[in-house]
């Protein structure tokens, strides 16, 4: 293929995509993440299974190896079928910069160029990010190979950095999806990867409003898709009044969660008489302090700390529980979430959630209807919230019941995914033969 017909390829816009005939294929997607698969990111590896489904031919690229054990097993074949770029020694490395310096100097250079001048928080990011363009340059042989219409990356951080490179060396267009801490705290060259890409997704209004708002984007060209889960694993539960209600809190003990809180708040309902146990799943850096705090507050006798477990168990101890609670908050270095997809998930079974009037997770949880907010740093709201859900288990019912058609109608895998199809469907397909299955490929070596 000739450079004129690249170009016209990566530059074309997002329009409505045309009627696509038997002979016709779609694009062929190369995804581009941080760490692929792991337990935490559960949404991604389901996308791209769903995608595939749809007839896309996707093969996905991980910057680094995930533990083994932190895979979940339904993910396994997914890891089998994923290129690993690091480890990779440091001669190979360096040969391919090599290679692609002498095959484009002049793209070479100028894309460096565009990533080191980058908006940046400091020095130290700044070298972050000519550090992953290095790791973008060591894919292009594999990346070529492939013959891909369209780059997709998840977190704009890394792996959007090594999809920005490849779409100028090799004139692709790409998108990313930005999702929490890559779009509040990190900040990596963001405006220039908002710019350069052919659409920009995220999570949530909240983050689509606040992109558009701060780096001055057309609002058009930033997709909410909300992540979806899968409302056939987490089905419905039948959940009967018990003397002593369970609350459950899932999610990395880290501080946006606001788990703190939610053990303050079990404190205060402590005192009050309010019958409970309290379930944290999950594990984190402040697995330590937190267990302090319960200590601190009287209920060390009423909490569980279960660590991190499968989905298999945790749809299990979704089914055991009658509240779910997650205080989220900023951390104290901006770090947020959207909408946590473990919120998602207790409300596919049926369960009310109590939570905070933060970030995107009134797009989730409606106040009175699928759930109860109180204001982030309202301590005696959050407990007041609390106990109504402990205490009443007509409300329970109710909110249960409506959280679940929620998820239904606007929360599923299925619909996401398709926002995404119709996006994916509007990149030109530049040459290449007609892909049938959308199978995955076999797990090609990184060559020198």
């Amino acid at each position: 293929m000739n450079l004129a017909v690249r170009r016209k390829c990566a530059e074309s816009g997002p329009t409505v995509p045309a009627a696509r005939g038997p002979a016709t294929r779609r694009p062929r997607l190369a995804y581009v993440v941080n760490l692929f698969p792991n337990l935490i990111e559960t949404m991604i590896f389901r996308e791209v299974e769903e995608l595939r489904a749809l007839g896309f031919e996707i093969h996905t690229f991980s910057l680094r190896e995930p533990d083994s054990a932190l895979v979940p097993p339904e993910a396994r074949r997914l890891a089998g079928t994923t290129s690993y770029i690091l480890p990779m020694p440091f001669w190979r490395l360096a040969l391919r910069q090599l290679s692609a310096m002498l095959r484009r100097p002049i793209r070479y250079w100028s894309t460096l160029l565009v990533v080191a001048c980058g908006t940046h928080d400091g020095l130290r990011s700044r070298l972050r990010t000519m550090a992953h363009a290095v790791q973008g340059f060591a894919m292009l042989p594999d990346v070529e190979a492939l013959n891909v219409d369209h780059l997709h990356a998840h977190w704009a951080t890394g792996a959007t950095t090594c999809a920005l490179v490849l779409s100028r060396f090799l004139d692709r267009s790409f998108s990313f999806t930005a999702h929490a801490y890559d779009i509040w705290r990190e900040r990596l060259a963001l405006p220039q990867k908002l710019r350069n890409a052919r659409f920009v997704v995220t999570c949530t209004r909240h983050n689509a409003e606040h992109l558009a708002a701060t780096y001055r984007v057309e609002r058009d060209k930033i997709q909410t898709v909300h992540h979806g889960t899968d409302v056939e694993r987490f089905a419905p539960a039948t959940r009967e009044e018990r003397p002593v209600p369970t609350v459950i809190a899932v999610g990395r003990l880290v501080e946006q969660k606001g788990l703190d809180r939610l053990l303050v708040a079990c404190g205060r309902l402590a005192k009050q008489g309010v019958a409970f146990r309290c379930l944290v799943v999950g594990d984190g850096p402040l697995r330590t302090s937190l267990e302090a705090v319960a200590r601190d507050v009287g209920i060390a006798d009423r909490v569980e700390f279960r660590g991190q477990v499968f989905q298999d168990e945790l749809v299990r101890l979704y089914g055991v529980a009658d509240v779910f609670a997650l205080f989220c908050q900023p951390a104290s270095d901006d770090d947020r979430d959207g909408i946590p997809n473990v919120m998602i998930e207790a409300m596919a079974t049926g369960l009310p959630v109590v939570s905070t009037r933060f970030s995107g997770i009134p797009e989730l949880v409606i106040d009175g209807e699928t759930g109860l907010l109180a204001d982030v740093d309202d301590e005696e709201g959050h407990a007041a919230a609390l106990r109504r859900a402990l205490t009443d288990q007509a409300l329970r019912t109710r909110l249960g019941r409506a959280a679940r058609q929620k998820v239904e109608r606007e929360f599923t895998v299925a619909a996401s995914v398709a926002t995404l199809a119709r996006l994916f469907d509007t990149v030109p397909v530049c040459g290449g033969a007609t892909v049938g299955s959308g199978a995955p490929r076999r797990r090609l070596p990184l060559r020198a």
